[in-house]
């Protein structure tokens, strides 16, 4: 969703940051197109020589729009640490700085570039403010991630149980197994007394949970993941978010090569789709008549699940943004 147009003209620098686990590539421009760069640790002490730099370069707060990259977990403290100190940041799904970069038929390709592309999309597109999570959300969040990771070790430890051979080593990844387990068990109650315990979370979830193939454990990640429904224009922006939409590969005028799913954006939320989708492939009446069309047309098993994906998460995002319970004949299987 953008501010209007007009809002541009209060700020007279733009700040790009091309966010890395280790750095960040910074580029401050000025009306004048005068771009000034530097680059700082992306740590505690790197996140407060951004704030003195930008001091020392006469960016304040009421005159400095700052943009950056959704990329995984790697923005969030420096987003933060700037909106503490009174900036507005704007954090933008990958995807549109790519179309951005298309647009103005960059060619470069370096940490340095993609940081001044990013300042020169927050000065001419005004992406809309960020705002951090509550701390019942953040709290949620942290939660389910947790939650996410022990799932993911359990497959681990499964695998590994299913391939050893030795009896000792059988019963040592069973006792681990069983252990992770029970952790996730307990996460899973927490998660639920947390939204219990919240009104506007358990309205959220409750709503989430009137469409079939979304449990609460799903849906209490996607509202932490996904956030406001307000901060996108459409669904296929909250799609676009979780990478959940087709990306083309293409050569000259030509499409070449099948259609993949983008993978760009909240993994988190993306595959916290995969079994939910391939519940309501069966179950949900929307989702299956929408996955029917595709087989019929001859797509392979997995296209379908990764539109099943994409086609559930638009659902939520209705439900969300509508605040109200699912409704089939609102969400048509095309």
């Amino acid at each position: 969703m953008e501010e209007a147009p007009s809002s541009s003209s209060n700020f007279a620098f733009s700040l790009g940051i091309d966010v890395g686990k280790a750095n960040l590539e910074l580029a401050l421009r000025s009306k004048e197109d005068i771009v000034e760069r530097t680059t700082v640790p992306n740590d505690s002490e790197g996140h407060s020589t951004l704030v003195d730099w930008l001091s020392k370069q006469g960016a304040s707060p009421e005159e400095t729009r700052v943009c950056m990259e959704a990329s995984g977990d790697f923005e969030e403290a420096i987003a933060q640490h700037l909106y503490d100190n009174g900036y507005r940041v704007s954090v933008v799904n990958p995807r549109r700085i790519k179309g951005y970069a298309s647009s103005q038929l960059q060619r470069t390709k370096t940490d340095a570039a993609d940081a001044s592309l990013i300042a020169r999309f927050g000065q001419r597109e005004d992406p809309r403010p960020w705002e951090p999570a509550s701390a019942a959300e953040s709290r949620l969040q942290e939660l389910t991630r947790a939650r996410q990771a022990l799932q993911k070790e359990k497959t681990r430890t499964q695998n590994r149980l299913d391939e050893a051979e030795d009896e000792a080593v059988q019963k040592a990844h069973q006792n681990l197994l069983d252990e992770i387990k029970r952790q996730i068990e307990d996460l899973e109650e927490e998660i639920e007394e947390r939204v219990e315990e919240n009104s506007e979370l358990n309205d959220q979830c409750s709503l989430l949970e009137t469409i079939p193939g979304v449990g609460l454990q799903t849906a209490a990640i996607v509202v932490s993941e996904l956030g406001s429904p307000e901060q996108f224009e459409s669904a296929r922006q909250a799609a676009a978010y979780a990478g959940l939409v087709p990306r083309h590969r293409k050569s000259g005028t030509s499409i070449r090569g099948k259609p993949r799913m983008s993978k760009v954006g909240n993994g988190r939320l993306r595959r916290a789709m995969y079994f939910p989708a391939m519940t309501a492939l069966r179950f949900n009446s929307a989702v299956k008549a929408f996955g029917d069309r595709l087989k019929e047309r001859g797509k392979e098993k997995m296209v379908v699940i990764g539109a099943a994906m994409r086609k559930l998460l638009h659902i939520c995002y209705g439900v969300l943004k509508s605040g109200r319970p699912f409704d089939p004949s609102l969400h048509p299987g095309t």
